[in-house]
């Protein structure tokens, strides 16, 4: 905090600025984190929704293709078989995106197709929900964070030859898959009988997020920084700077004790009325210095020019003034005598004062000498005694007593 107070106002108000936009610029990639999350998220929704209505569009296609062609399959045909094409294709092609495709159903006939729990828990929903197509959300798979889709698949026409009334399929799939052992039969057109599977690596998508946040990251800190550098500079030439030249010219004053250096206002704002106001209290404390100047030139001369030994001294006796006769009338110098205490200028005659000192006396005995003349017995610097007659007065000044003595010698 200490470091804090003895920076300059420049460098707190560029910190100030600065700390304030880091705050923004921390929300703001906050914000834009989470947009960017989303985006990518649903980006990867609109993919898998393409990919496996692909892979369901596939097995269809085949299907259809199939009867139109009359193909006959056969155990030696059985990687031509939609279902079994369709998921080989989804895998060679999951294997170029780095994505997992693949068909699911609790009615397989391939363990391959057997959905794991997070599918299992789907299908059902599916089966619960007919109007429910597609389900996705962030799952974990061996430790690992993933994106998950599922798109249901319904029974149609083509799906009945081998998957139909067991008695009308294929030899080779009632001698692969025996009624008794097998619960792929009896679909209805239209049951929901599995789903298309899509599986995404979260790594993949938080690579795409990271990296889309760092083009934003980096295009926001460009601004914020050319900001903070054009309010740094905008504060030091509107603000600081002006306020600066103030504080050199009000050091100078003090140093020198001149008022005669101003300051050239260029703006009508707050600093610029600052100015202003600082540069007509010049004018008004110069005016008046001038004229206090004056007057303590002709009260110099009124009191140099006395006829009368004039000497001021404060209310503990410390001479603050000696003009000319008093430097003749007692012998000292005026730089000697001034901060000397008038009980130097009492000759030993005057018991009472010289027992008593003068604060002592002034204290006492001071309200009786003010306004009338009295004789007092004065010391020369030499020690000879010197009669003079005293007129005491009194003043206050800033909480301050402080007495004036006229002395003259007594007429002969």
């Amino acid at each position: 905090m200490a470091s804090m107070r003895n920076l300059s106002l420049t460098a707190k108000v560029n910190l100030v600025i600065a700390l304030i936009l880091l705050l923004f610029f921390a929300l703001s990639t906050y914000f834009s984190h989470r947009q960017q999350t989303r985006f990518i998220i649903g980006e990867a929704v609109e993919k898998s929704r393409i990919i496996a209505f692909e892979a369901i569009n596939t097995r269809e296609y085949l299907s259809n293709q199939y009867q139109i062609g009359r193909v006959e399959l056969s155990e030696e045909r059985y990687g031509l078989i939609p279902v079994v094409a369709s998921n080989r294709i989804g895998a060679l092609v999951g294997q170029d995106i780095g994505y997992a495709i693949r068909q699911v159903s609790d009615r397989y006939r391939n363990p391959r197709n057997a959905p794991d729990a997070f599918e299992s828990a789907v299908l059902q929903t599916f089966y619960e929900d007919r109007e429910r197509q597609e389900y996705y959300s962030i799952s974990v798979i061996d430790g690992e964070r993933v994106f998950r889709y599922m798109q249901a698949f319904t029974a149609d026409e083509s799906c009945l030859e081998c998957h139909g009334n067991p008695e009308d399929a294929p030899d080779y799939i009632k001698a692969l898959f025996p009624e008794e052992e097998d619960p792929a039969y009896h679909y209805q057109i239209g049951e929901v009988i599995g789903a298309a599977s899509v599986t995404i690596p979260m790594e993949r998508l938080a690579h795409q997020i990271y990296a889309n946040l760092r083009t934003e990251v980096l295009m926001t800190g460009g601004i914020f920084l050319a900001l903070i550098t054009c309010l740094g500079l905008l504060i030091r030439l509107s603000v600081t700077r002006p306020l600066a030249q103030l504080g050199s010219v009000v050091s100078d004053i003090v140093r020198t004790g001149r008022l005669e250096e101003k300051i050239p206002s260029r703006t009508g704002d707050e600093i610029g009325a600052l100015i202003v106001g600082f540069n007509d209290m010049i004018d008004n404390l110069r005016e008046k210095t001038e004229h206090l100047e004056e007057s303590e030139r002709r009260f110099r001369l009124l009191t140099e020019n006395a006829h009368d030994a004039i000497v001021s001294f404060l209310a503990n006796g410390q001479i603050i003034l000696f003009n000319r006769r008093a430097e003749r009338l007692f012998g000292y110098g005026k730089k000697e005598v001034l901060g000397m205490s008038i009980d130097h200028l009492i000759h030993p005659e005057c018991v009472s004062l010289r027992e008593s000192g003068a604060e002592a006396y002034l204290r006492r005995e001071g309200e009786k000498l003010l306004y009338r003349s009295h004789s007092i017995v004065c010391r020369r610097r030499d020690g000879s005694a010197v009669p003079l007659e005293l007129s005491l007065s009194v003043t206050d000044s800033e909480g301050h007593r402080f007495y004036t003595a006229f002395l003259r010698e007594p007429p002969a």
